[in-house]
């Protein structure tokens, strides 16, 4: 498998935990589109926008406990979102695609901690 698409999450992660927003743009092809239980973020620009301005907590860092190249095209993160504090608000399964060295679609799958 591909070490560049588990590279290309990651980058996404990092981007987001460390607020480099215009390392986020790098990431994301022109088309990407988020969906999620509560929302479609449709297009690079709309989603850049959300996490840059208004995502409810921005205090926020990502573990990554699993990362898996399913194939060239196509990475499966499984992980945890920490607060501020490092207490963990809810674990996630993201299925990214990708095309031409950028993401292009994230299917986000959120889950409840178990205490």
């Amino acid at each position: 498998m591909d070490s560049d698409v588990t590279d290309l999450a990651r980058r996404y992660y990092d981007a987001i935990d460390d607020k480099r927003y215009d390392d986020l743009r790098d990431v994301l092809a022109p088309e990407f589109v988020q969906y999620r239980g509560d929302m479609t973020l449709d297009g690079r620009d709309e989603f850049v926008s959300f996490m840059r301005d208004d995502r409810p907590n921005k205090e926020t860092s990502h573990v990554l406990d699993e990362i898996e190249a399913e194939s060239d095209d196509k990475v499966v993160v499984e992980g945890r979102l920490l607060d501020s504090t490092g207490e963990t608000m809810f674990g996630f399964l993201d299925r990214f695609q990708v095309r031409g060295g950028r993401l292009t679609e994230l299917k986000t799958v959120a889950r409840p901690v178990e205490n």
